[in-house]
């Protein structure tokens, strides 16, 4: 505002001072390169998008609908609704009856159609034009400024003029005429008011308005430019996604053609590729995979090619040509089932174009991984299915009481309804949602009738320390019905599918804490309470959680077994034919013990039993008194580190911080942290760090699972042979008397990661083989989220 007027450049000190003084937090500003004055940017709305929408005063319905779709909307709309502009224009086009858009392009259209006409008696009166012949010169000038990168966003007058005559854009009239028409609109600004005639500065009001007008051009003729082009160059991505939507398919068919040949090329490069997926899915099975995961050979700029793909064909998936979507199958099936978490991640989001068949088995396999990143783009690309299977059913379900237990639910609500109101069949799952958004209020109104009964009953016995009890009784209840969200933990995530589909694509095991436990012994005392966790039951399974059945979900149980009878005599008889030699050995050794109890029965369970209870004491007291001492002094270390208000650092103080922790949890909050924070320097050396530290800990787990795996195999063999034993047991001492250069490979350290990281790696598992595979899943979601967001920031600058 100032530096226009002031032209001396005695003044420039000055007014750097002045704003010096109104910058404490010592910002970035743009200003001349020459000045020292420091920088700011203009930073993207995140969380205050739903305040804005709020302040709108959109009718309720409204404002629920556009809430939920806006979060599950195509990526191109999401990063446009963090521009308060866009939101603005989104929240008015909704209020005036239009539907949610599928593309910014009718955002828009819609707005611009608006604005030119009622300005129309201003165009006329004051530059003799029509809102056609503004909105054609709009879009002329604006094909120019993005077909020409000579140009940039603020070309001079006279620039655009040479650009529209070399591509034969004739306009009636004076150009600058139309420039100042769009300028008086506030659809464009003149970069350099006091410079006039050809030597001034012209830009659109936004970047989105040029790429809509030249947008427009290109609908009218598609020969502005090629295929190629529109495939590949990033500038011109939202017009190719709005001629997938909007234009019939012969007029697609030299651009898909190109892209055709675009995935031949890239495939004919890349090795390894598998053949036949659909025949590849209809005999593999859903993490049979044994080799170690590498990392998949993406090709620059395919990834972008299939995301295209995806956002244009999204709601006319069956115009898009078999060859194509197989040949995409190639790619993410490869990708999928060899690649890394990452690479899992990123085949799975663009993997709405893949035939039906290809996209249920990595389905499968996203919501089959421990990974919860992968289970929520899997949840989310359930909508591509025409019909959803049981299997994918259940992890649906999985997927909405993982949102209760991690207390997220609530917050996301407008966004999951809108996204299961897309599925198949989708009143049962919005049924669950429904169950689970009202298990809350339902439990705190069970628990205040239970106490309010307890209290009648203190009160009507005339118990001595009346307020004593009833403050007791208070604070058992808050502990039972706090301990809510954990509820589903409890429960094996298999639960439901073991007895109803009779195959289990996840095993996932939760410890109880004591804490679960004592809220479960309330519950089974005061039964009442236990319709929180039937509910919790009924919506894993998917029956009786209709609004009419949740009076009855305390019988639960008993409605399970009147419905699902056949499936449990089925579950039981399978049990049975497969461990029936255990089972009978083990009857053996009771009728042995019953006879001879005399004898040996009663000193022998009483020994046993003392021996047992005293060893077992002492190990738990020891593991638990050093337990909580590694954990008092990690809480010490965490509140320290918190108070000292994080500064941005480097990938090598960030491995150092975490090998402070014994804890997995402080490890991976202190990535939650730094990520939020945007606290880690996005360098070279800083992802290739990180990288190396994904990639290690992602292998260090799946060989421990492998080897998890190969035990519990064993197992199952011992119990139909017991003979096997002995034979394996034969075969370990053989092993044990070989030297150790002999034995398997996967025991030397083969790490060809950075010099840094190996003596990082070293120093961290010096004393504990296990520790890195102790970090665990979650913390390696986090991990490879960090990867993404350094990638995306060394993009940007």
């Amino acid at each position: 505002m100032f530096i226009g007027v002031l032209k001396p450049r005695m003044h420039v000190k000055k007014c750097s001072v002045y704003i010096q003084a109104f910058n404490p937090a010592k910002l970035p500003w743009w200003t001349t390169k020459h000045l020292g004055w420091p920088r700011f940017r203009i930073l993207p709305l995140e969380s205050r998008r739903w305040e804005l929408i709020r302040k709108a005063e959109l009718e309720p319905r409204i404002e629920k609908e556009l809430s939920g779709r806006l979060r599950i909307a195509p990526q191109e709309i999401q990063d446009m609704s963090k521009n308060p502009m866009f939101l603005g224009i989104l929240c008015e086009d909704m209020r005036d009856g239009s539907p949610f858009p599928e593309n910014t392009h009718s955002v828009f259209e819609n707005y611009l159609e608006k604005r030119l006409t009622r300005d129309t008696d201003r165009l006329q009166r004051r530059f003799k034009l029509t809102p056609t012949e503004v909105r054609t010169a709009a879009e002329k000038v604006a094909f120019c400024m993005s077909i020409d990168p000579s140009l940039g966003l603020s070309p001079s007058r006279e620039g655009i003029r040479g650009a529209m005559s070399r591509l034969g854009f004739k306009l009636k009239g004076n150009l600058d005429q139309y420039l100042n028409a769009l300028e008086y609109l506030k659809l464009a600004r003149s970069e350099a008011e006091i410079v006039a005639g050809d030597s001034q500065f012209f830009t659109f009001a936004h970047r989105r308005f040029q790429e809509y007008f030249a947008t427009c051009i290109v609908l009218s003729d598609l020969n502005r430019i090629s295929p190629r082009q529109l495939l590949t160059d990033g500038r011109w991505r939202e017009t190719a996604v709005v001629i997938f939507q909007t234009q019939p398919p012969q007029v697609l068919a030299p651009i898909l053609a190109e892209a055709r040949y675009l995935l031949d090329e890239i495939s004919s490069n890349t090795p390894g590729l598998i053949n036949d997926p659909v025949g590849y899915v209809n005999h593999q099975a859903v993490n049979k995979n044994l080799s170690v995961p590498k990392s998949f050979p993406w090709t620059p700029g395919l990834l972008p090619l299939l995301a295209l793909l995806q956002d244009g064909f999204i709601s006319r998936i069956k115009e898009l040509p078999d060859d194509i979507q197989v040949q995409a199958a190639r790619f993410l099936l490869t990708a999928s089932s060899k690649g890394t978490l990452a690479d899992q991640k990123w085949s799975l989001e663009v993997a709405g174009i893949t035939p039906q068949p290809v996209l249920l088995w990595l389905l499968r396999h996203g919501f089959a991984s421990e990974s919860q990143w992968l289970r929520e783009v899997a949840y989310r690309q359930t909508a591509r299915l025409s019909q959803i299977p049981d299997d994918i059913g259940a992890s649906i379900r999985e997927a909405l009481v993982s949102l209760f237990a991690r207390n997220r639910l609530h917050k996301e609500f407008f966004a999951t309804h809108a996204h299961l109101s897309r599925l198949d069949q989708s009143s049962q799952y919005i049924n669950t949602l429904r169950l689970l958004q009202w298990i809350s209020r339902i439990d705190i109104i069970l628990h205040i009738g239970v106490f309010i009964c307890l209290i009648a009953l203190l009160i009507s016995w005339k118990f001595d320390d009346f307020y004593l009890n009833a403050i007791f009784t208070a604070s058992i209840f808050l502990i039972s019905h706090f301990t809510l969200q954990e509820l589903p933990s409890s429960i094996p995530s298999s639960w439901g599918r073991t007895l109803y589909f009779q195959q289990s694509y996840t095993k996932r095991y939760y410890s109880v804490d004591s804490s679960l436990s004592f809220s479960l012994c309330i519950r089974l005392i005061f039964f009442p309470l236990l319709w929180s966790y039937f509910a919790i039951l009924a919506a894993y399974t998917g029956q009786f959680n209709e609004p009419l059945w949740w009076f009855f979900l305390i019988l639960f149980p008993l409605l399970y077994l009147i419905t699902n009878f056949k499936k449990l005599l089925g579950f039981i008889s399978n049990n049975i034919c497969k461990y029936g030699f255990s089972y009978f050995i083990l009857l053996l050794l009771i009728l042995f013990i019953y006879k001879n109890k005399e004898i040996i029965f009663i000193p022998l369970i009483l020994i046993t039993y003392s021996i047992f209870v005293f060893c077992f004491s002492i190990f738990v007291l020891f593991i638990g008194i050093k337990s909580s001492i590694l954990w008092m002094q990690d809480w010490i270390k965490w509140q320290k580190w918190l108070k000292m208000r994080p500064s941005p650092m480097s990938a090598q103080e960030l491995l150092n911080l975490i090998t402070l922790y014994h804890h997995t949890e402080f490890g991976r909050k202190l990535v939650m942290i730094i990520r939020e924070r945007n606290s880690l320097i996005p360098t070279e050396d800083s992802e290739q760090l990180i990288n190396e530290l994904a990639l290690t800990l992602e292998k260090s787990l799946f060989l421990y699972k492998r080897k998890e795996k190969i035990k519990q195999r064993q197992r199952r063999i011992f119990q139909k042979k017991p003979l096997y034993a002995v034979k394996l047991l034969l075969i370990q001492f053989k092993l044990l008397r070989q030297s150790p250069q002999n034995r398997t490979k996967e025991r030397l350290n083969n790490n060809l990661g950075s010099q840094f990281f190996n003596v990082w790696l070293q120093q961290y598992t010096l004393k504990n083989k296990l520790r890195l595979v102790n970090l665990g899943s979650e913390f390696l979601d986090e991990i490879y989220i960090l990867l993404e967001q350094v990638r995306a920031r060394q993009q940007k600058f």
